[in-house]
């Protein structure tokens, strides 16, 4: 039989997808949950499996094509049938399943039906129908979600496209919509459980028949759909389009953005896809001086639940250990029980550094950059790299190779009130210190306000982490698996110090920090990663070499 795969819907406000990359070709044969395509949203760039092993027998959209939500992108013939399913076809299966549904014993589902993620319809008393909506699969390795917050609770009537539920993966947290108009008839995870892909975490109660509503128009039809990877009918997820009944169509990044700035959406223009309101239409407004239009109250959504603390008398409190803290630490102990850590330290006499930096960052004002020794670092970073590259590396487990980058991608590690948070700047080697500068201050300022991109966090080749402002002359920092080194920067101290004068040695008032290297000693040896820091120690302490 012939399965129509739609792209899915990932959530988050994503409208559309840009295909990247076909892996594989018409006629070839794949495996179930085998990789299938590359797609790129907004938010990130996934892997779409196969839903089911079979046979591609068509691929609907060519590499840089951007398609909607819903839209079939391939065909794949799976192992009950050869050329594609005409619609006839599809109808009368459809018809002889629901036939099948009375009988005592029930075939099993075919393999599209046990893996999509797609809400499933089944009767409901009422004389509508109960939509069973299933964690969606939203590729590139992700097997499980953490429920962070529901918006919603049960009883609660809620519009289509309106955020029901956050999760968080390990890639990054998404809103996840509702499919269609309803009430909330049950919720089938609490706030901290970790789901699989593919479970229902909730219940959705629909008015009509035992299917979310068909959208209206023919824009409409072109763009609707769900995640469903079968050819047999399934609830379909309305997507933006225009709509007779006058509702404003919007994402739900761009609803919840809306209501906290108190912004009525209906007064502003969407540029997504068949006039879909996305989030920078939302801010985009409110920068350019849109009038602030609170809803009535009636309709304003319910707050979201924070993380519950549990008093315990008046000597300790309790809170759930699970969001961005449990996923540092998931991590930190990934890295600590597969890398095969060793640290080797250097103290370094940056006196030149010091007054180099204060020249600089007058520099940097003048232009509204503010100049800090990060970029020094950084730079020195990069130059050591390509010097050593065996610490500008990884091993791929999967292949048995070692990977080695001809490129400086730096994670900096970011002091966030939701935990350590590590964005990327990316080619380092190809920038000046000015341009670093402005990049780190932006990307430090966003972090911290939660408005890093999930693109910006992966694809570092090597991190530094500085405490120095904190405090703390030495520490052995935890490698950012599946990296091979990290950098520790530490505070700079004033203390007397031994210098080489024309008259001799002399004592002078000197400024010292000291560097820490944390490696995996299965691909760097402890000589590697000291000759690494020696040379650190020459470009920081002549800090002019750096524009060799």
């Amino acid at each position: 039989m012939a399965l129509e795969f739609k792209l899915p819907d990932i959530g988050e406000g994503i409208a559309e997808g840009e295909i990247v990359k076909w892996l594989v070709s018409e006629g070839d044969t794949v495996e179930e949950h085998q990789a299938i395509v590359e797609v790129m949203t907004d938010k990130a760039t996934v892997e779409v499996p196969a839903p089911s092993s079979g046979v591609i027998s068509a691929l609907r959209a060519s590499e840089g094509d951007v398609v909607p939500v819903g839209d079939v992108i391939f065909v794949l013939d799976g192992d009950g049938g050869g050329a594609a399913a005409s619609k006839q076809e599809t109808k009368e299966e459809s018809k002889q399943a629901s036939k099948e549904e009375s009988k005592p014993e029930k075939a099993e589902p075919a393999p599209a039906e046990k893996q999509s993620s797609a809400p499933k319809s089944k009767p409901s008393s009422g004389g509508g129908g109960t939509l069973e909506f299933k964690l969606p699969d939203i590729g590139e390795g992700v097997a499980e979600g953490e429920i962070v917050s529901w918006s919603v609770q049960e009883g609660d009537t809620v519009e289509e496209h309106q955020t029901v539920v956050e999760v968080m993966t390990d890639k990054a947290t998404v809103e996840i919509p509702s499919p269609a108009p309803g009430v909330i008839q049950s919720i089938k995870a609490a706030a901290g459980d970790v789901v699989p892909v593919g479970s229902v975490i909730f219940e959705l109660q629909t008015s009509g028949g035992g299917q979310a509503p068909e959208p209206v128009g023919a824009a409409a039809s072109s763009a609707s759909g769900t995640a469903s990877q079968s050819g047999q009918a399934a609830a379909s997820t309305p997507t933006a389009a225009p709509r007779p009944d006058g509702k404003v169509l919007a994402v739900p990044s761009a609803r919840r953005v809306a209501r906290e700035m108190g912004i009525d959406l209906s007064s502003v223009a969407g540029t997504g896809r068949n006039g879909v309101i996305r989030r920078a239409d939302v801010e985009s407004f409110a920068e350019s001086g849109g009038a602030a239009a609170p809803a009535p109250a009636a309709a304003a959504p319910k707050a979201k639940p924070a993380p519950q603390s549990l008093p315990v008398g008046d000597r300790e409190t309790r809170v759930a250990f699970r969001g961005v803290r449990r996923k540092i630490a998931e991590a930190m102990t990934r890295s600590m029980s597969t890398a095969v850590h060793f640290t080797v330290v250097e103290e370094l006499d940056v006196t030149e550094l010091v007054k180099l930096r204060a020249e600089a960052k007058a520099i940097g004002a003048e232009q509204g950059v503010k100049v800090t020794y990060m970029p020094f670092i950084m730079k020195a970073v990069a130059n050591a790299l390509f010097k050593f590259p065996e610490l500008n590396s990884k091993l791929d487990e999967t292949t048995d190779e070692i990977v080695t980058y001809h490129y400086v991608n730096l994670g900096i590690a970011t002091d966030t009130e939701q935990g350590l948070i590590v964005p990327v700047i990316d080619d380092v080697q190809a920038k000046g210190l000015l341009q670093l500068s402005s990049e780190l201050q932006d990307m430090a300022e966003r972090t911290r306000a939660g408005k890093v991109k999930p693109d910006e966090l992966r694809g570092g080749t090597f991190t530094i982490t500085n405490a120095g402002n904190i405090g703390g002359t030495l520490a052995t920092p935890v490698i950012n698996f599946p990296e091979v080194a990290i950098l520790g920067v530490h505070r700079i101290m004033k203390r007397p110090g031994v210098v080489e004068t024309p008259e001799g040695e002399a004592f002078e008032v000197r400024h010292y920090m000291n560097l820490s290297i944390s490696v995996d000693h299965r691909l760097v040896d402890g000589a590697s990663a000291a000759r690494f820091l020696v040379y650190m120690k020459r470009l920081l302490e002549n800090p002019g070499l750096l524009s060799l």
